[in-house]
């Protein structure tokens, strides 16, 4: 695959980072949107088993680094609001649909945890006719541990007076995977980080019971995979909004005892075969 970086402008002049890797012989374009605390770089993995595979070695990929987050601008961890996030993010498909290598041909969606948020609330904000289908691994539609009190109370008045200030996220490595080898890759990475923004916090709060009322608005073919039981996510939630999405053509996958990443996890191999297997049913 070719692989090139750029960068583009995020809804206030914020420049983001940017990557492609372009299949020589490519049937269509998979977008990628990263959680919290991660980056583009999170899915090479998931991009390697495409191109092991026979059936999914011709598909390309484009993702990018939300801002705060791997080599965007911004302090880590921070936004204003959540909605900062969203806005950038339609700003990313309208740059990935410029392309010309994207153009007249199959386009999907992929997004992980945050990312699948920030996707699903974009979806009920514009209807687009462009893309094929989307997949959902791990969204996060509501939090599995508990919030330390001080933090859940105090997060409004920290947003007020000092709206920079990033705290812990209180997520551990072995609650993303059960793979001792990239726990230690995860322990490396200077561009993976554990901070979270007020503002970001309580954004999170407002959109998780409007996604799942409004699941119902968005009717693009779905994939959703998540965990029996994420440490790190609510698995229950995640259910809820699949009832209650609109798409007729959409697919849930369970995972028993994966962990919050799957695409990292020691179920991986299965969890690739079942996007490969979605993304060419829609192509």
């Amino acid at each position: 695959m070719k692989r090139s970086e750029s960068f583009f402008r995020g809804y206030d002049q914020t420049k983001l980072y940017l990557q492609k890797w372009d299949a020589s012989n490519s049937c269509g374009t998979v977008l990628i949107t990263h959680g919290q605390a991660e980056h583009s770089d999170c899915y090479n993995r998931l991009i390697d088993g495409f191109q092991k595979s026979e059936q999914g070695k011709n598909w390309s990929f484009i993702s990018w680094d939300m801002r705060g987050h791997g080599k965007s601008e911004g302090v880590r961890g921070y936004a204003k609001d959540f909605d900062e996030y969203v806005l950038d993010y339609h700003l990313f498909l309208d740059e990935c649909l410029r392309i010309d290598s994207v153009k007249n041909k199959p386009v999907l969606l992929l997004a992980h945890s945050m990312g699948g948020l920030v996707q699903s609330c974009a979806l009920r904000e514009k209807k687009y006719d462009q893309f094929n289908a989307q997949v959902l691994s791990s969204p996060l539609f509501g939090i599995s541990q508990a919030v330390p009190a001080w933090k859940e109370s105090g997060s409004e008045i920290l947003n007020a007076l000092l709206p920079k200030v990033t705290l812990g996220n209180e997520i551990t490595n072995e609650q993303l995977t059960r793979d001792p080898a990239v726990i230690k890759e995860y322990e490396q990475d200077t561009y993976r980080h554990g901070k979270i923004s007020a503002g970001v916090f309580l954004g999170f709060k407002r959109e998780f019971e409007k996604v799942i009322t409004t699941a119902g608005s968005i009717t693009l073919p779905t994939l959703l995979h998540i965990s029996d039981n994420d440490p790190v996510v609510s698995t229950a939630q995640a259910k809820l909004f699949f009832e209650n999405l609109a798409a007729t053509d959409k697919e849930l996958k369970i995972y028993e005892g994966g962990k919050h990443e799957l695409y990292n996890d020691i179920v991986r191999e299965d969890v690739y075969k079942a996007v490969i297997d979605f993304c060419n049913r829609h192509k």
